[in-house]
């Protein structure tokens, strides 16, 4: 059964033999070199390419954890500004208005942050669906938040809270509800496609495995198929070239030269042989 593989593979390898043999010494050396590097550029390139993909989703999927985030921190503000100016109106009080104060200081900024983050966001479509939803917040919240200044004013100038806010108070939970329902959708929605990035992440992670794997195989094989090369390629020709020195130093008959080579090592082998003249 060996002997049998054996010979098939020997058949089957001759037809390339043949061409190799024809190959100058020269050329077959940079070849089963050259072999060996193509597993570590095949390594390096599924490597390098692992990486990159990589670094694109983790720059994604922080952006994702930031825009929930922020989103977050812009329903806080709103919620605390409309719990400081409520309180403003129960109290009259003053130091009730510091959590509108400072909603009102910091809200730009979150909302210029939302808008960066969306802008960073890859893909035309998605980009421009965020973009447009924190459109829409922007302006909600505007509303809210100048609601909640005039509301403030009428309690400052000593009006008839109860008849004027009545209506700012039903006006300013619809802004509000508003609000709550987008935070809610775009968070559900950064959510969603964090799940899908981190399901990359492990698909890339698992693909970078049977990278290893590959790479390993084809190192092997590139080992091997150099060797076999060498093996029937220079060290073939050298060991001929002694047993012709042999029989000429013991006068036993040398056998026909090989075919004319055109390197170094075919001088050589034609030089050897005129020595038996």
């Amino acid at each position: 059964m060996a002997r049998s593989v054996r010979d098939t593979v020997s058949a089957a390898t001759q037809p390339v033999l043949r061409r190799w043999h024809r190959v100058p010494m020269r050329v077959q050396t940079r070849i089963t070199i050259g072999l060996p590097l193509l597993a570590v550029l095949v390594s390096a390139s599924l490597a390098l390419t692992g990486n990159l993909q990589r670094v694109d989703i983790e720059t994604d999927i922080q952006r994702k954890f930031e825009m929930t985030g922020t989103l977050g921190e812009l329903t806080t503000l709103m919620v605390d500004a409309e719990t400081g100016v409520r309180g403003y109106q129960l109290t009259g009080q003053t130091q009730f208005l510091q959590p509108w104060t400072e909603a009102s200081a910091q809200l730009p900024s979150v909302l210029d942050r939302l808008d960066a983050l969306a802008a960073a966001e890859p893909g035309e479509k998605p980009r421009t669906d965020k973009l447009a939803r924190i459109a829409e917040l922007r302006d909600l919240s505007g509303k809210q938040m100048a609601d909640l200044a005039r509301q403030r004013d009428v309690v400052a100038a000593g009006g008839d809270t109860g008849a004027e806010i009545r209506g700012d108070l039903a006006y300013g939970k619809n802004l509000m509800d508003g609000i709550r329902s987008r935070v809610d959708q775009m968070q559900t929605g950064e959510r969603e496609l964090l799940d899908d990035r981190i399901t990359e992440i492990n698909d890339i992670r698992l693909r970078d495995y049977l990278s290893v794997g590959i790479a390993l195989v084809v190192a092997v094989l590139t080992r091997f198929v150099a060797y076999f090369l060498h093996r029937n390629g220079i060290l073939r020709r050298v060991d001929r070239l002694a047993d012709t020195v042999r029989l000429i130093n013991s006068g036993e008959p040398v056998p026909e030269p090989p075919p004319e080579r055109r390197d170094r090592m075919g001088e050589l082998e034609r030089e050897v042989h005129l020595l038996q003249r």
